[in-house]
């Protein structure tokens, strides 16, 4: 019976597939995306939906904050992962599992901290200089703290 890794790694050569075809990455991405989020956040993470709101890290801004205060934001926007995935040559399983442990992470910010994002140009990427290292190399960028980090 397949994992949650054969899963994403089947969306990933589906995603390549349609890329080679001509689609778009984004179009061609959606599925991939979809799996992502059902397979690793969801199923993997345990972190999906409003009923495991509570359970998502939070910033330290976002401490004792009310659930409807909040947003739920990807560490790595979503994307820069997808990116990853789509551009591994030869995709390799074990990779895949390892660049979702290490880049696939939400965290609880406050709106407030969600609006410095986008005001920084960073809602949907990575700073420029980014190493691939620091994965909280975006929120220092902005000045937001993760509680236990």
């Amino acid at each position: 019976m397949p994992n949650h890794i054969d899963f994403i790694v089947f969306a990933i050569e589906q995603a390549k597939e349609a890329e080679n075809f001509g689609f778009t990455r984004n179009e061609c991405c959606r599925n991939l995306k979809t799996a992502l989020h059902q397979h690793w956040q969801n199923k993997t993470m345990g972190l999906h939906g409003q009923s495991q709101k509570k359970n998502i890290p939070r910033s330290k801004e976002a401490v004792g904050k009310e659930l409807r205060e909040c947003d739920v934001e990807h560490v790595i926007p979503q994307m820069e992962i997808v990116n990853m995935l789509m551009d591994m040559n030869p995709l390799n399983k074990t990779e895949v599992e390892k660049i979702l442990k290490k880049y696939f992470r939400v965290l609880l910010v406050t709106k407030e901290e969600h609006n410095k994002l986008n005001a920084s140009g960073l809602r949907s990427k990575m700073p420029e200089n980014w190493d691939r290292k620091d994965v909280w190399a975006r929120y220092r960028y902005v000045g937001i703290e993760p509680e236990n980090g």
